[in-house]
């Protein structure tokens, strides 16, 4: 498999079917990244196209000084931003900040099987503001670093960690009160 940057060379040199094996590369990556911070499939769809777009229109500027997956990621984030931007979102507010008596992961997932337990996370995963859910579909679906998500977005390295703290400690709250809910449904029906 021929290197990204032998890729973006061959594009810049005006090989257009170079920038078709990126796209085919990158595709399932930005699109499960859109659809995991856009909650839509057509919005998602649209932002990945848009995100190819733009990475296409901007190759010619893109400095090789950070690897192009940061760069395309980078793209999609801001892309993603735009979306729900137009959106607006609830705003956070710390009173939402509630850490107290957070549970186990380990006892949620050993009640939920396989599928019914990824469905699960990626409900309450969308229900989490985006400034968490962003650096957490960053960090644990795209398996980037600090460091990259910290270029991706623009945000410091502290930030990036406290995100992730912070965003894992609420998605597990959701994810107890789902829980519970579900089993409170049982016992009365």
């Amino acid at each position: 498999m021929e290197p990204d940057h032998k890729l973006v060379a061959r594009v810049r040199g005006g090989e257009r079917e170079a920038f078709v094996q990126l796209l085919e590369r990158y595709q399932a990556r930005i699109f499960h990244t859109t659809l995991r911070m856009l909650k839509n499939r057509e919005d998602a769809e649209e932002a990945a196209q848009d995100t190819f777009l733009r990475a296409y229109r901007g190759l010619p500027n893109f400095r090789e000084d950070a690897a192009f997956s940061t760069w395309i990621y980078k793209i999609c984030y801001h892309v993603c931003l735009s979306y729900l931007e137009r959106k607006k979102p609830k705003r956070f507010t710390a009173a939402d900040e509630n850490f107290s008596e957070l549970p186990d992961p380990d006892t949620l997932e050993r009640s939920y099987e396989g599928r019914e337990f990824e469905e699960l996370v990626a409900g309450a995963l969308a229900e989490l503001p985006e400034i968490y859910r962003s650096v957490l579909v960053l960090y644990h679906t795209q398996h980037l670093s600090y460091q990259e998500i910290a270029k991706i977005t623009g945000q410091p390295i502290n930030s990036v960690k406290t995100h992730l703290f912070r965003g894992r400690a609420l998605l597990r709250r959701r994810i107890l009160q789902i829980q519970l809910t579900e089993e409170w449904v049982e016992m009365m029906g």
